[in-house]
C-alpha cells in the first residue's frame, strides 16, 4: 500500500519526489513530533482531522526535503518559514500547494532559481521576504508571477532601487515595497 502511495505521489507530483521513508516514533507521527520540537506549526485544530490552513517551519533542522510534506497538505492558505534553507525542490513542493495565498520568507538562504515555479500557484496573492539576500536573480524571478497583488522585501540585504523599481514594472499591478537605506 506505501508503495502505491509513492508511486501516485510520483506520478502526480514529477518536480517533487518522496526522499524519506517514513518514521516511526512510538505513539507519535512524525509530523507530531516535529509540533513537539517546536520545528513546524499547524494553524488550527489539527488533532481534530481538519485540515489546516497555515502552516510554519522554523530553524535550520528543516532541510528542503521536508517541504514534500506541503505536498499531503493541499488547504494551505498560509505558509511561513524562517531560517529554512529554501532551493528549487522546495519551490517544486510549494508549487503543489494550489491553495497558497500568502507566503512569508524570513531568515532563509534562497536558491537563485525555483521561486518562478510559483507562477503555478493562481491563488497566491501575497509574497513577503525577511532579512533574507536578495539577487538580481530573485528579482527577475519574482518578477514572472504576475498573480501576485503585493511584495514586501522587509530588513533584506542587497536589494536596490534598481531592483525595486525594476519589479515593479514587471508587476505593474501590484503592490511592491522595500525598506531601503
Amino acid at each position: 500500500m506505501l508503495g502505491l502511495l509513492i508511486l501516485s505521489i510520483n506520478v502526480l507530483l514529477p518536480g517533487c519526489s518522496v526522499l524519506a521513508t517514513e518514521q516511526s516514533y512510538g505513539q507519535l507521527t512524525v509530523t507530531e513530533d516535529l509540533i513537539r520540537q517546536e520545528i513546524i506549526r499547524l494553524g488550527g485544530d489539527w488533532e481534530s482531522g481538519a485540515k489546516p490552513t497555515m502552516v510554519c517551519f522554523l530553524g535550520k533542522k528543516f532541510e528542503s526535503r521536508h517541504f514534500e510534506m506541503l505536498t499531503h497538505l493541499p488547504s494551505v492558505k498560509f505558509f511561513h518559514t524562517d531560517g529554512c534553507p529554501i532551493d528549487q525542490f522546495a519551490f517544486a513542493c510549494l508549487s503543489q500547494v494550489r491553495q497558497l495565498e500568502r507566503l512569508d520568507i524570513k531568515n532563509c538562504r534562497l536558491a537563485s532559481k525555483g521561486i518562478s515555479l510559483l507562477q503555478a500557484n493562481r491563488e497566491l496573492k501575497e509574497l513577503r521576504f525577511e532579512s533574507v539576500i536578495v539577487s538580481d536573480e530573485l528579482i527577475e524571478e519574482v518578477g514572472t508571477i504576475k498573480h501576485l497583488n503585493l511584495v514586501v522585501f522587509s530588513d533584506c540585504k542587497g536589494m536596490t532601487h534598481v531592483q525595486l523599481k525594476k519589479l515593479k514594472i514587471a508587476l505593474p499591478d501590484a503592490i511592491v515595497e522595500a525598506d531601503l537605506p
